[in-house]
C-alpha cells in the first residue's frame, strides 16, 4: 500500500486546502491541557456512541483485549491536542486511514467519528474556554479536525483504490505489447495483398480494430496518471495554451484541413492551473469536436472565453462544434468505454472532465441553439 509522503510540500498542500496557519495553532497552546485532561472522558463518550450502533457494536464486542479501543481513542485525543502541525502527526493520521482499509471499516463510520469528536470539543470549549477566546479557539479546533479528516480520507481513498489502479495498469501493460506485435504483423501481411482483394479489406478492418485497442491502452494510462496525480497550479495564458493544442491536433493529417476560429475575451485570458494537464483537457475536447461531423474548409470549431458573473467568477471556455450530441442521456458520454464514434476509445471526455475536476472546475456538454454542441469548461481565474 502507498505510504504517506512526509514532505513539507505535502503538508503545505493540506494546510492550504484547510486554510490553517501556525499562528492559529499557537493561540491554542494555553488551552491544550484543558482538552488533554478530558481524554478518558472523550474515550468513554466515543465508545458509548458507537456501541449503540449494531454494525460497530459487533467490532467492539470482538476486541482481543477488553478496553483496548477506549485506550486507543484516549491516546488519539491526547495526541491530537499535544501534537503540532508536523509530518509525524500527519503520518500518524495517514496510518490510521490505512488501517481502516485493512480492517474493512466503512468510511462513513470514520466521518461520523469526526463529527462526534467535533461535538465533544465544542462542548469542552463552551464549558472551559473564556468567552473572549472561545470563538477563535473553536474555529481553530474545527480546522484541525478538518485537516485530520482530509488526511485520513486521502489515505483511505489511495489505499482502497490502489489495488484497482494497479490491476488496470497491469492490464494495459499486458495488452500493449501483444497489440503492437499484432499490428506489425497485420501491416506486413497487408502489404503482400492487392488493394482490391477481399484479404486486403479484412486486414484493413483488423488494423483499424488494433489501432483502436492501442488507443484505448494509451488513454487508460493517461486516465490513471491524471487520477493519481495532483496539478501544479500556476498562471496559464489561454491564448498560448490553445494555440499550442491546435498546432498538435491540426498536425494530424485527418484534422489539417479543418478550420478553427478562436475569439478569446480580453477579460478572460488567464486561468490558474497546470498547463500540461490543461493541454490534455483541451486536446481531447477539440479532437472530439473535430471528429463529430466536421468537413474540410468549414469553420466547424469555434473557441470563445468569458468571465463568469457569479461566484467564484471562473473563466469559462466554450468549444462549439458542428456535430450534434447524441440523443438521450448526455452524461453517458462521460462513462469510460462509451463512445458514439467508430474507433473511439470512450476515454477522451472522461479524462477531460477528470482534469477539470482536479482543477476545481466543471466540464459540461449541451446542445447549441440552432444546432451543434457546446462543451463548456469552467476553470479558476488567475
Amino acid at each position: 500500500m502507498p505510504e504517506f509522503e512526509t514532505t513539507s510540500g505535502k503538508l503545505r498542500l493540506f494546510m492550504e486546502k484547510i486554510d490553517i496557519h501556525e499562528s492559529e495553532v499557537e493561540a491554542l497552546e494555553p488551552y491544550r491541557p484543558v482538552f488533554i485532561a478530558r481524554k478518558d472522558e472523550f474515550a468513554e463518550h466515543f465508545h458509548d456512541v458507537f456501541y449503540k450502533m449494531a454494525d460497530t457494536r459487533a467490532i467492539l464486542e470482538g476486541e482481543r483485549e477488553p478496553g483496548l479501543m477506549k485506550r486507543v481513542w484516549a491516546n488519539w485525543f491526547g495526541s491530537f491536542f499535544r501534537a503540532g502541525l508536523n509530518d509525524d502527526f500527519l503520518s500518524y493520521l495517514w496510518r490510521i486511514g490505512t488501517r481502516h482499509v485493512e480492517v474493512n471499516l466503512d468510511q462513513r463510520f470514520s466521518n461520523l467519528g469526526f463529527a462526534v469528536i467535533r461535538q465533544f470539543c465544542h462542548k469542552v470549549a463552551l464549558a472551559e474556554i473564556p468567552h473572549e477566546h472561545r470563538d477563535s479557539i473553536i474555529v481553530t479546533i474545527d480546522k484541525l479536525i478538518d485537516l485530520c479528516l482530509l488526511v485520513e480520507t486521502d489515505a483511505y481513498i489511495e489505499n482502497s483504490l490502489s489495488c484497482d489502479i494497479e490491476v488496470m495498469r497491469e492490464v494495459a501493460d499486458r495488452v500493449r505489447n501483444p497489440a503492437t506485435i499484432i499490428g506489425a504483423n497485420i501491416k506486413r501481411l497487408q502489404k503482400k495483398a492487392d488493394a482490391d482483394t477481399k484479404e486486403y479489406k479484412v486486414y484493413e478492418m483488423l488494423m483499424s480494430e488494433n489501432q483502436r485497442l492501442e488507443g484505448m491502452v494509451h488513454d487508460i494510462k493517461v486516465y490513471m496518471d491524471v487520477f493519481e496525480g495532483e496539478p501544479e497550479f500556476k498562471e496559464v495564458e489561454l491564448e498560448g495554451l490553445i494555440a499550442s493544442v491546435l498546432r498538435d491536433v491540426q498536425g494530424e493529417s485527418r484534422f489539417s484541413a479543418l478550420r478553427v476560429d478562436v475569439e478569446l475575451d480580453q477579460t478572460a485570458r488567464y486561468v490558474k492551473g497546470d498547463r500540461k494537464w490543461l493541454e490534455i483537457l483541451f486536446c481531447y475536447v477539440i479532437e472530439n469536436g473535430m471528429e463529430a461531423g466536421c468537413r474540410a474548409g468549414e469553420s466547424c470549431i469555434r473557441i470563445t472565453s468569458r468571465l463568469e458573473t457569479a461566484l467564484p467568477f471562473n473563466v469559462c471556455v466554450e468549444i462549439f462544434s458542428a456535430g450534434n450530441p447524441p440523443e438521450g442521456d448526455i452524461e453517458k458520454l462521460f462513462s469510460p468505454f462509451f463512445s458514439t464514434k467508430p474507433g473511439g476509445t470512450g476515454f477522451g471526455l472522461p479524462i477531460a472532465r477528470l482534469v477539470a475536476r482536479k482543477h476545481h472546475g466543471v466540464l459540461s456538454i449541451q446542445s447549441a441553439e440552432g444546432g451543434g454542441t457546446i462543451v463548456a469548461v469552467s476553470l479558476p481565474a488567475a
